[in-house]
This record gives C-alpha cells, sequence and structure tokens, in this order.
C-alpha cells in the first residue's frame, strides 16, 4: 500500500462548488480514505483527456456494512481494469461491473456491460446523515433494496431525489451513500461528459478506464501546534488505529 501525506483544510468539501449545509462536509476520524485512478484518451471517442486520481473519503461511522463491503472489493483489486458503463452528465458516472472490461467502441463491445456484480449482497444501509449532495458516492442496485453488491455510482451536481424518504414509491427506500469526493470533481464532472450512445444504457461510446483503486489510509485529525492557535491537518497513515481498523475490516 502506497502511503501519502496530504494536508487539507478539515472543512474541505467539494473543489469549486458551494458545500450545502451537510454533516458530509466534515472528515472523521478513522474514516477509510480511497484513490480512483482514471484514464481516458479523447482522441478515440471524442470529449476531453481524462487523467488523473479522485479521492474519496468512506464514512464507515455511518454506513459500516456498506463501507466494509466495499473495502473488502478493494482490498481484493476487484475494480482492477474496468470502466465507467454508464455516465450522464449532470447526474451520475456508474461503474462497478466486473465483465466491463473490453476495450473498443460502443455497440461493439459486450452489451451485456452494467448488469453484473459480485457475488455477495448487502443490506440497505441508510443514515440521515447520509444524502446525495454533490459528489455523494452511493450504492447501485435493482427494485430489490437489498441487491447491491459492487456497482457504485458518483454524483455529478445534487440528487437528492435518490435520497432515503425522497422517493415517489412507498416501498422505494432510496439508494445508499457511503462517501463523498474529496478531490477530484473536476475528473467527475469530464466523465460525465464524455460521449455516449444516448440510448437507455447511456453508454461511453469509448470507456473511461479505471485503472485501479486502493485504499491509502485513513483520516487522522492532528491538532498541531502553531503559535497560539491549533490548526486541524489530515493526513493517511499507518498508525496503529489504521492497521487495527483495516484487519478488522479485513476480517468481515
Amino acid at each position: 500500500m502506497r502511503i501519502v501525506a496530504v494536508l487539507l483544510t478539515l472543512m474541505i468539501f467539494v473543489p469549486g462548488t458551494s458545500a450545502e449545509p451537510s454533516p458530509m462536509e466534515q472528515s472523521y476520524e478513522g474514516n477509510p480514505i480511497v484513490i480512483i485512478n482514471l484514464t481516458y484518451e479523447a482522441g478515440i471517442g471524442g470529449g476531453s483527456d481524462i487523467d488523473g486520481e479522485i479521492v474519496i473519503e468512506l464514512f464507515l461511522n455511518w454506513a459500516p456494512i456498506t463501507v466494509t463491503n466495499f473495502v473488502n472489493l478493494v482490498d481484493q483489486s476487484f475494480y482492477d481494469g474496468i470502466f465507467f458503463h454508464r455516465v450522464i452528465d449532470d447526474f451520475v458516472i456508474q461503474t462497478g461491473d466486473p465483465t466491463c472490461t473490453a476495450l473498443g467502441v460502443y455497440p461493439v463491445t459486450d452489451p451485456s456491460c452494467g448488469s453484473n456484480g459480485s457475488d455477495e449482497n448487502i443490506p440497505f444501509e441508510a443514515n440521515a446523515n447520509l444524502t446525495h449532495v454533490n459528489g455523494a458516492v452511493g450504492m447501485a442496485r435493482s427494485v430489490d433494496p437489498d441487491s447491491a453488491s459492487s456497482q457504485f455510482y458518483i454524483c455529478d451536481g445534487p440528487q437528492h431525489g435518490l435520497d432515503n424518504g425522497n422517493r415517489s414509491q412507498e416501498d422505494d427506500p432510496g439508494y445508499a451513500v457511503f462517501g463523498v469526493v474529496r478531490e477530484g470533481m473536476d475528473l467527475v464532472q469530464a466523465t460525465a461528459q464524455v460521449p455516449t450512445s444516448n440510448d437507455p444504457a447511456n453508454r461511453p461510446l469509448y470507456e473511461v478506464y479505471i485503472n485501479s483503486i486502493t485504499l491509502e489510509g485513513f483520516f487522522t485529525n492532528d491538532n498541531k501546534e502553531s503559535g497560539n492557535e491549533k490548526t486541524p491537518s489530515i493526513s493517511f497513515s499507518l498508525s496503529v488505529l489504521s492497521i487495527g481498523l483495516l484487519t478488522l475490516l479485513r476480517r468481515n
């Protein structure tokens, strides 16, 4: 695992946007930090080149089942080498189907891509603190609320119509949010804008490729003395807390 040390402002939310009031604006001690490394070659499919990293905080404190499932898949390199199979500008970008690996220009690639997941479903997990703010990360599922497995999406703009309690049907609990983008929202927006098939599948004509998703560490709030003031910071390190939490996640 790579170890990085980064200083961030404690109340940072999504770069380039005005954060709406939400507990998700805050980072929390012990929450896992994952990084999605992705690329896209505009010369083949059109749009703009994409090459960079999306930094995501996972809310283990509010969505332990969903986060544990996701981190376990990341630890298995489950997502490495697949692509975003569904992109809708000003809505979401979605990935997580392990069969979505063939490169090419849609529809030459596998048309069934997007309907598969991992071998284990998890129960629907909602928390009042987790809503579909800009950059929210949620679990995709079928009609059954307990059918989520590995597919997830990232919101391009607030999407509160997906929130628990905001659905039109009484038996629809909405979708489970479990993380939020801390850096790289510009890459999310660029991915959402790549040319698509414009059919119900919303498949990109050419894939935005996930090189890797890695667990980089855990949020820690170290108050450092700066004169007479204490300055909050965020660092990603393999502390005793990090090692213990990672062991717990791998065992579950």
